[in-house]
């Protein structure tokens, strides 16, 4: 009977990292300065669009009507006078959470960024612009090509 019991706990201990990982839909929205390689990227989330699938619809329609009903957010076009911005949206998978989307909060906290194959997406803070570029040159080419350099306004939790 303990041995019984002992294998039923290890199990229970093996399987809770899974259900307490499993991912939440993203819409990861960035927009880039045209020419350069600085960005600003805002992750947001709304709990009841739980499939890829859903989060394209949502973003489809938002730039078909120009009314965000879902994932809410204004893209101010007046701040970049003289200059071109790239808008970019990309539905991710992540483990990570996020701090809510504040648009008059300050761009201050620099990350990398990489999303894969599979729509999933890694996000590490780091000490500043330069040494996130200094990272990104670092990874090999294919990881590279997954991976970029954004300035964000939301805290990584």
């Amino acid at each position: 009977m303990n041995r019984a019991m002992a294998l039923l706990a290890l199990l229970a201990l093996l399987a809770a990292p899974a259900w307490a990982e499993s991912p939440d839909v993203y819409l990861l929205a960035t927009v880039q300065l045209g020419g350069s390689s600085l960005a600003q990227s805002i992750f947001l989330h709304e709990p009841e669009i739980t499939t890829l699938q859903d989060c394209q619809a949502a973003v489809r329609d938002g730039q078909r009507n120009r009314d965000w009903l879902r994932y809410h957010h204004i893209f101010m076009r007046d701040r970049f006078k003289g200059f071109t911005g790239q808008l970019d949206y990309r539905c991710v998978f992540t483990t990570h959470h996020f701090s809510a989307w504040n648009d008059r909060l300050r761009y201050n906290q620099p990350y990398l960024i990489a999303v894969d194959e599979q729509a999933n997406l890694r996000v590490e803070r780091m000490p500043s612009q330069a040494q996130c570029t200094t990272a990104l040159a670092a990874l090999p080419q294919a990881r590279r090509a997954q991976s970029r350099c954004s300035m964000g306004n939301q805290s990584l939790r």
